[in-house]
């Protein structure tokens, strides 16, 4: 394993210690660039996101036209609980078995 002595001997010439801080400067200044430059194009490409009171939700809570959320998340809940008994219950009865007579 290599000491901190040996990395520094190695090191020691100041012209590759100054031209390895100039190419590592350059390359994080390259990439800060670069990063800032695809946001500023994806933002071109896709606007800004809304800010606010439920603009991150994928649904519309307030000023609804026709169903009121209340009513329309009960349905969707109700549906997809009700969903599975229902299906099982008409599959169960075409295969017979709710017949009484033995």
């Amino acid at each position: 394993m290599l000491s901190r002595s040996s990395n520094i001997v190695k090191l020691s010439n100041p012209s590759k210690i100054l031209t390895r801080s100039l190419h590592q400067s350059i390359i994080r200044l390259n990439a800060h660039h670069d990063e800032h430059s695809i946001q500023h194009q994806m933002a071109n490409i896709y606007g800004h996101p809304k800010e606010g009171v439920y603009s991150n939700l994928p649904f519309q809570v307030k000023n609804r036209k026709y169903i009121p959320f209340s009513v329309w998340y009960w349905g969707v809940l109700g549906f997809f609980f009700a969903f599975p008994a229902l299906s099982s219950f008409w599959q169960m009865k075409k295969a017979g078995s709710f017949n009484t007579e033995v």
